[in-house]
């Protein structure tokens, strides 16, 4: 007769047979561990929970998005590496120097010192919403101050682009800044410029300053400070009284691929937008003037015709170098302290030059054009100005209608007195 042993079999740990993985207890809880592709490469995980049923779900989870190529590899990428990476293959090749430098000068300055170390995975929206709260009204604890709302849109734009490729890059799951609150960029409220008397008196300051045409010029064409460095002479056509604007002169910073400057430039880029790229009538008095500067500079040079020249720039400074815009932005500063001026940008002898257009009823349309903008509304939301002499002059044209030449009877000097 057989005995039978009162010994039970070795517990095993148990497999799900459908390939699921396998659980065990552990730490209180349970611990799964299956086998996923991630990147065309097997790659074991481990995943936990209190609850068992929790568990097995997470599992199933995983295992799904890796079939649909969605798993996230969970390796410690910071937003730093990301942030230098993404510059490097989505940026670098696609924009202009000027934006590339835009773009990291913000990274650098005003992203990394606060977001950087994070490893991008865990920067969730609450993390994100702080950061922007604090620029929005600073914060002193934390070495953040408070930025104008339309810095804090740019950053948040760059963070933007970069969480939103990051997310097609199956690094993160989703993209959390378009839900982050940020302060409205308000429109700018139109500011005083000088009047027509004291833009006679300008002129005649810049008429006695080196370089001072150059400056005439921008008042009277309306170029940005670089499209006024760039112009050459090949741009200019006395006979058809126009200039033609196809330049841009300027000032570029070039970083390596770990955000530190290589070299600061200047050299000539392309134009804002397509709309930059335009034929500005010119007046027939400043056609003129241009024209016997220029026929001054052949005979300093020695040339005999207007093609010897055509490839030289028309302002220069001491150097015989273009005028880049923080030379232009600088001197202009400096001759209207020596003068003791109302102080004026480069660019607001851009927006005078609207302003004046405006004042004289030429076509909105037309001034956009002359501008470069690629819409009226920029022309006149932004850059229409005005002053208080012209002001007072053009509410006097209402008198004819409203003017009742007739005093009130209760302002009549004896019911007054």
């Amino acid at each position: 007769m057989s005995r039978t042993s009162n010994k039970q079999a070795p517990t095993v740990k148990k497999r799900n047979t459908r390939g699921m993985g396998s659980i065990r207890a552990k730490n209180g809880g349970y611990e799964g561990r299956i086998t996923i592709k991630v990147n065309g490469k097997s790659k074991q995980i481990s995943l936990f929970s209190k609850d068992k049923r929790v568990l097995v779900q997470k599992m199933m989870e995983a295992q799904q998005e890796a079939k649909d190529n969605e798993y996230i590899n969970k390796d410690n990428i910071t937003l730093e590496t990301w942030l230098k990476k993404w510059i490097q293959i989505h940026k670098k090749p696609f924009v202009k120097p000027r934006t590339l430098q835009g773009y990291i000068e913000k990274i650098k300055n005003n992203i990394l010192p606060y977001l950087g170390n994070y490893p991008i995975q865990s920067i969730d929206r609450l993390i994100l919403q702080e950061y922007f709260s604090n620029m929005t009204m600073g914060n002193e604890e934390k070495s953040i101050k408070k930025y104008a709302p339309k810095t804090i849109k740019d950053i948040k734009s760059i963070l933007n682009m970069a969480f939103t490729d990051a997310e097609i890059d199956k690094i993160i799951k989703f993209n959390p800044i378009p839900s982050i609150r940020t302060p409205k960029v308000l429109k700018q409220k139109k500011k005083p410029t000088i009047s027509p008397d004291e833009q006679r008196k300008l002129i005649e300051i810049l008429l006695s300053e080196r370089n001072g045409l150059s400056y005439i010029f921008i008042m009277n064409t309306g170029l940005r400070p670089g499209e006024g460095g760039g112009i050459k002479w090949k741009h200019y056509n006395y006979k058809k009284s126009n200039i033609k604007v196809r330049d841009n002169y300027g000032k570029v910073t070039y970083y390596d691929e770990n955000f530190n400057k290589i070299k600061t430039v200047l050299e000539e880029k392309e134009l804002k937008t397509p709309s930059s790229y335009r034929t500005i009538p010119l007046q027939t008095w400043l056609n003129k003037i241009l024209h016997e500067y220029m026929l001054c500079i052949m005979k300093i040079k020695g040339y005999t015709k207007k093609e010897e020249m055509d490839n030289d720039y028309m302002f220069i400074n001491s150097l015989g170098h273009a005028l880049s815009s923080d030379y232009l932005w600088d001197t202009l500063d400096r001759m209207l302290k020596r003068h003791n001026f109302t102080h004026l940008s480069v660019y607001g002898l851009r927006h005078l030059f609207a302003t004046r257009c405006v004042d004289v009823n030429i076509p909105i349309n037309q001034i956009q054009q002359y501008l470069g903008h690629a819409l009226a509304s920029t022309t006149m939301d932004y850059y229409v100005g005005y002053d208080e002499e012209t002001n007072q002059k053009e509410i006097q044209k209402l008198a004819p209608i409203s003017n009742i030449e007739i005093m009130p009877e209760f302002l009549n000097g004896k019911k007054c007195g």
